[in-house]
Parts: structure tokens; sequence; C-alpha cells
């Protein structure tokens, strides 16, 4: 069966758009999460704590952020790495709308994630 080009040219640009769409409109990446993480990794307190689990920062951060994200709501994902960024206003302006639920879940996916990402679990 021979295509024509014209055909598979516009279902190219149809799944390129589709993909660029899918990625913008599902909120943070896990690269954003990771380099939020990171970043908020440079305070002592965090460098203690990865020192005590046995863990990098950076091998802390990429095995949180699939977590985070599967744990939490866009919203409630959004406002955990403004709080990393060091954008705590913004990240309460979002929190503040959340169900309580939503919110027991942002305090719940951190637990998750030392248990899962800490030295002693590898």
């Amino acid at each position: 069966m021979v295509e024509n080009p014209g055909n598979m040219s516009r279902l190219a640009r149809v799944v390129v758009v589709g993909a660029l769409f899918t990625a913008c409109s599902g909120g943070p990446s896990d690269a954003e999460f990771v380099a939020a993480c990171i970043n908020e990794g440079q305070a002592a307190a965090s460098q203690l704590l990865d020192k005590e689990l046995g863990v990098t920062r950076e091998a802390f951060c990429t095995c949180g952020a699939p977590i985070a994200k599967s744990s939490l709501s866009s919203d409630g994902y959004r406002a955990m790495i403004l709080d990393m960024q060091g954008k705590r206003e913004e990240a309460r302006n979002i929190t503040s709308k959340m169900g309580e639920s939503e919110q027991q879940a942002s305090l719940e996916v951190l637990g998750t994630m030392l248990e899962k990402c800490g030295g002693a679990a590898k």
C-alpha cells in the first residue's frame, strides 16, 4: 500500500501538535520537579537529611518526581514545586483552594518519597 506523502505529512503534524498540547497542558514536568528539588537541597537541613538517608540529592529527587506526580493532583504537584522553588506564597494560594483530602495527600507524599527513595529502601 502506497501512502500519499501529503496525508503522512498532515498526520505527522497532528501527532506533533497533539504531543505538544499534552506536554503543555499536563502541568509541570518531572524535570521541573527535579530541578526545584535539587535547588531546595542546597539548604543545610536538606543536605543533612540526604546524608542521613544515604542518598544524593539528585537521586532522591529523580526517584521522588514520579511518586509525587502520580500521588498528587496537578495543582498539588504544582504547589509542591513552587514551594521547593521558594515561592511559598504562590504555593499557599494554590493549596488554600484545595480540599482537605488533597492537602492531606500533599503531606503523605513526602513520607512516601522518604520511604521509597531513602538509602535504606534501595
